[in-house]
């Protein structure tokens, strides 16, 4: 019987072309693997902590302001991303994966957090919206044409991830209330942006040619400014969680 068989028929997770021209190390392909994964599974527990914690508390952070709107641009990168960015089958499923807990958190959170008279416009609006943001990414890839159009996926990718943290340190500032947050949905995140950037970072730190952008002055700042109110978010989440219990006390 063959050794490994179904190791050596099971190819490594989307290895760029440019990268793979380099015959690089396997550890490279390991690690850039391993940091994936890692992001995909923290995300994913990120979008459960969130149906528990919105099916509970019937609210979430910006949802005074019909803010879950906005997941429909995740929505669209997890869709397009999920058939440009990947090469087999399982791949591209495993992708879908976040959209699949994207769109279960969206339904859970329209149905109660919003009353019966905004959930149909809503789900209207985020609808339109998704087609609207592929419609879009389309366009934006012909633009700035790439390999597995990684560039378009980093960019858009890093800008998308950067007001949730200031979105829900503000909440919580403001509400001094903790209902709709908690410290699995923060940790759970806050990992899965060390992460997604990770993998980027593993990529240009190995072979900087094929990845400049990621090292690039505006790339490094925004990455800072989304860190830090990911950063400061537990200090204040704990003063709020004081305030709220005294009250009720």
């Amino acid at each position: 019987m063959p050794h490994f068989e179904l190791a050596h028929r099971t190819g490594h997770l989307i290895v760029q072309p440019a990268d793979l021209a380099l015959n690089p190390p396997e550890s490279y392909l390991f690690v850039q693997d391993g940091l994936i994964i890692s992001c995909g599974v923290l995300y994913a527990l990120c979008y459960f902590f969130c149906m528990c914690r919105v099916y509970r508390d019937k609210t979430y952070p910006a949802a005074s302001i019909n803010g879950i709107q906005y997941l429909c641009l995740t929505m669209v990168y997890e869709i397009y991303y999920a058939f440009t960015t990947t090469t087999t089958w399982f791949e591209k499923l495993a992708f879908l994966v976040w959209f699949e807990f994207d769109l279960a958190f969206c339904a859970v959170a329209i149905r109660q957090a919003h009353g019966p008279d905004q959930r149909k416009r809503l789900a209207r609006n985020m609808l339109l919206g998704v087609l609207a943001g592929l419609l879009f990414l389309h366009w934006l890839t012909g633009l700035y044409p790439d390999e597995r159009e990684q560039v378009t996926a980093y960019w858009t990718g890093i800008l998308l991830q950067l007001p949730i943290g200031w979105v829900c340190l503000y909440y919580l500032w403001r509400d001094h209330d903790t209902s709709g947050h908690s410290l699995e949905m923060w940790l759970t995140r806050y990992l899965g942006c060390f992460a997604a950037y990770g993998v980027f970072f593993w990529r240009y730190l190995n072979v900087p040619q094929n990845w400049e952008y990621v090292g690039s002055a505006w790339s490094i700042w925004i990455i800072v400014l989304t860190l830090v109110p990911e950063t400061v978010y537990p200090f204040v989440y704990v003063w709020a969680y004081k305030i709220r219990k005294a009250k009720s006390e």
